[in-house]
């Protein structure tokens, strides 16, 4: 006799198991801390700064105030045990609540404090004549009013992305298996690539370096950056600077990363799974609405679901949608379920594709309008080059 499935969890009894762990959570930080402080050496606050951007009349800067921030690994001779090392220090990370920080841009100043888990968020008006014309910017920040450092030995600088007012889309990129080879539907895989490997070990999905270079200059590839590109992901913002350094060591272009925080409590863990993706997008849209934009992800997740939601709901300012095919040499779920978002979002009238490849992204690109047609000989070599590479023909 089949078994039923259990019953729900009550809303009312998820809401007091949440708010019941992220009490415990805090309670159990703060006390570290107090042993840290009692017993062990000095505690000194440094900053790991995010990679900030610009809206209309806005630059949000972003970051966390840490005891023990990432260290710059030495991507071509650390060995496995020393990236294991390097992954236990990221994710055994020792956030500092409470301290005071100042940012600067442009002659725009404020201040900020971090909040119980280390992050912090400083929102500064934007001075369009001084630095209009720059792609990416400086910022400053450092921490202050604090006995245990002072504002020059934690200056940080963060560079801030300008979209400048002749862009013709942004793109919002997915990461897992979209740029980066994850293995995300084998925990094995993407178990030893997060805790055994480092930027230079992990591989990029083929020809996306130079797809992206060319969509982000205008198809202008020697040109300057034009259209602006926004990483989402559903990894914690403990690996934001393994992916930095991936995009970096990949001569993949650069862009502010929107992660999600490992917290428990009811605004962080249990409602920062991949739906937080969709709020990330239909933050930047909105935060652009005079821009268009072009979203790509994978089929091994939700992006198929979530953009779908987000064509419905933005419309023709969705130029189009890439979905890369985890499996392009078979026929499975993840097709089938593609397929039903793909009539979902033409529906409100936005393309949906499932594409194998950085060839087939570019050649709908140039016919949609996004790249020219001098680019796709191009990346369709760059695209060969990078097959050849992982065969081992190169």
């Amino acid at each position: 006799m089949p078994q039923s499935a259990p019953p729900p969890v009550p809303n009312s009894l998820r809401n007091w198991l949440t708010r019941t762990a992220g009490t415990a959570d805090e309670v159990a930080d703060a006390a570290i801390r107090r042993i840290r402080q009692r017993w062990g050496p000095g505690v000194t606050p440094q900053i790991q700064a995010y990679t900030g951007f610009a809206t209309a009349d806005t630059i949000h800067l972003r970051g966390r105030v840490l005891a023990n921030p990432p260290l710059d690994p030495d991507f071509h001779n650390d060995r496995w045990w020393q990236n294991l090392g390097h992954s236990w220090r990221r994710f055994a990370s020792d956030e500092i609540p409470g301290v005071t920080l100042e940012g600067s841009f442009a002659g725009s100043s404020g201040r900020t404090t971090s909040d119980a888990e280390g992050y912090f968020q400083l929102d500064l008006p934007r001075n369009r004549s001084k630095t209009e014309s720059e792609f990416w910017s400086l910022a400053h920040l450092a921490i202050v009013d604090d006995e245990r450092i002072t504002p020059f030995d934690s200056l940080t600088t963060c560079d801030v992305l300008q979209t400048p007012s002749h862009a013709k889309y942004a793109i919002v990129s997915d990461v897992d298996d979209t740029i980066l080879r994850t293995g995300v539907t084998d925990i094995a895989t993407m178990a030893k690539l997060t805790f055994f490997g480092n930027a230079r070990t992990r591989a990029p999905l083929e020809g996306v370096a130079s797809l992206y270079e060319w969509m982000q200059h205008d198809g202008h590839r020697f040109g300057p950056a034009v259209n602006p590109i926004f990483y989402v992901s559903s990894s914690p913002w403990n690996l934001s600077d393994l992916l930095e350094d991936f995009l970096q060591s990949n001569a993949i272009p650069k862009g502010p990363l929107f992660l999600r925080d490992l917290g428990i409590d009811q605004h962080k863990f249990i409602k920062q799974g991949h739906d937080r993706k969709l709020e990330q997008t239909r933050s930047l849209m909105n935060a652009f609405p005079e821009l268009p934009f072009v979203l790509v992800g994978d089929s091994g997740q939700e992006d198929a679901r979530l953009y779908a939601t987000a064509a419905e709901e933005f419309g023709d300012r969705i130029r189009a949608i890439f979905i890369r095919d985890i499996d392009p040499d078979a026929l499975s779920d993840h097709d089938q379920k593609v397929d039903r978002f793909t009539r979902q979002s033409l529906a409100a009238g936005v393309p949906m594709h499932l594409v194998k490849d950085s060839i087939e992204v570019s050649v709908i690109a140039e016919r949609l309008g996004l790249l020219p047609k001098a680019s796709l000989p191009a990346i369709a070599a760059a695209t060969q080059r990078d097959q050849n590479r992982d065969a081992g023909l190169v």
